[in-house]
Order: structure tokens, then sequence, then C-alpha cells
């Protein structure tokens, strides 16, 4: 699986705001049967999952943040084009998963969901119109593709924070809307309001 270039992260500071989400586990009714039985059967998988979700949001939140206060929102920008990839890449082999960001309104096309994701990313706005808390909102599932191999997949959501509107709120101030469109001329990732679902993390971990 390749590696995702990740979004603007500014969405954790609460991996929301640029900050960690919730560790907690989803509720089990709230969970497809699959993906409650992969829990039961692949605990420290999806412990696994979570750490890295947890590292990976730390990690971006600190980079953010300090480049906000050094450079505004364009140094944001700079950070995710330039430094987040690699972060990413250090963590997912030290944490022996594969994890990115991705979202059904990407701004880099090559962080688009397939299939898998795009059906839970689906789900995950249902629930969350049904009132289920978004910082909550995570899933997973053992898959097994055509050739055999079982990979446990996990899907922890992004909720827009206050500070994610500078560079993905409805309104960009004009450097940033002018810098946005020559780095990522496909982007897709604006028009959110506080508490929307931006997105999510997506970790895999290979079984077999």
């Amino acid at each position: 699986m390749r590696f995702r270039t990740i979004l603007f992260l500014a969405v954790l500071a609460t991996v929301a705001g640029c900050g960690d989400k919730a560790k907690q586990e989803a509720p089990a009714a709230q969970q497809p049967p699959a993906a409650t039985a992969a829990a039961n059967d692949h605990a420290a998988d999806l412990t696994a999952c979570r750490t890295a979700v947890g590292r990976l949001g730390q990690t971006l939140r600190g980079a953010l943040q300090e480049s906000i206060a050094a450079n505004g929102a364009i140094g944001a920008l700079e950070v995710c084009n330039v430094e987040a990839l690699p972060l990413t890449k250090t963590i997912s082999t030290e944490e022996g998963v594969i994890i990115g960001r991705t979202s059904l309104q990407v701004r880099n096309p090559a962080n688009a969901p397939d299939d898998w994701e795009r059906a839970r990313l689906t789900e995950f706005a249902t629930r969350k119109a049904a009132g289920e808390g978004a910082d909550a909102l995570e899933t997973w599932e053992v898959v097994d593709d055509a050739a055999g191999h079982r990979t446990f997949r996990y899907l922890k959501a992004i909720v827009t924070a206050p500070m994610c509107l500078q560079c993905h709120g409805p309104e960009l101030a004009t450097d940033v809307a002018a810098a946005v469109k020559k780095l990522y001329p496909d982007d897709a990732a604006t028009g959110f309001a506080v508490g929307d679902l931006r997105g999510a993390f997506t970790v895999s971990k290979p079984l077999s």
C-alpha cells in the first residue's frame, strides 16, 4: 500500500486541531460485526493502530503549531507539503504499520480513499448525523484480498477544529488560497466548519 501524502493536519489540535484523537474504543454496537470480531481476536493489532495514530497526531501537531506560530497558515502548508510524508514514513516503519490520512474531500488526489475507506467514511458521516460523538468515531476490520493476504485495517475520524479553518474553512485569506492552489491544484478540502468530519487516519497492519 502506498504511503499517503498527509493532508493539512491542523485538524488535529484536540489529530484534529492537529491534536490527538481520543483513543477510546467506540461502542461495540456501533461497529460492523466483522469489525467487532476483529477487535476480539486482534486486540494487539488494534492497540498498535491506535498507538500509531496517536503518535502521528502528536508529532504533526507539534510541527504544525510551531510553523503556524512562526509563519502563519502558509508555514503550515509548507510543513504538510514537505515534512509530513517523511515523518509519516518514519512512524510507519517504527510502529510496524502503514499509516496515512484520507477524506471524502481530499487536498491531494494521492490521498483519495480506496473502496474500503470510502465506505467507512460514509458510515462515519451517518453515525455522526445520528448523534454519535465525532471524536469517538473509529472502525476496524480484517480484510482478505484476492491473493489471500490478510490485513487489519483501522480508520479513526478527524474532526475540524477552529485552527483548521485557516486552510480548510469556507473563506481563506488571499495568500493562503493562492498557496493552496499552487501546491494542490486539484484541492477539494475547503468549506469545512468547526465540528465537521474532516477525514480520517487510515492504518493498515499486514497479518499474512
